[in-house]
């Protein structure tokens, strides 16, 4: 499950990392963004749908916190979120054959 998310974020960043310590990697990507370019950064939270009211209430709660941390947190528990839900979803048409053509 970890590849999977690393081959997400990498493909969302568009990024080629195989680092050992991937949530500071991902904090520094998104850093990076907020800096450099923030509009790129809103798209790819937009393409992984991650709550926008969720982001903003963590952000408020933890001002002193590093905002690229929090995001890239979030980031994942979104992805992981999805990767449940698909192999949740694949189980259940697996188990209804009578369904299928």
């Amino acid at each position: 499950m970890e590849n999977e998310i690393v081959h997400i974020v990498n493909d969302s960043f568009s990024l080629q990392s195989n680092e050992t310590n991937f949530v500071e990697f991902l904090t520094e990507k998104i850093n990076f963004l907020i800096i450099n370019d923030f509009n790129k950064l809103i798209y790819i939270l937009y393409r992984a749908d991650i709550n926008e009211q969720k982001l903003n209430k963590l952000l408020a709660e933890n001002k002193k916190e590093d905002a690229g941390k929090i995001i890239a947190a979030l980031f994942i528990q979104r992805h992981l979120e999805k990767i449940k839900s698909r192999k949740e979803n694949k189980t259940s048409i697996d188990d209804s054959d009578e369904e299928r053509w």
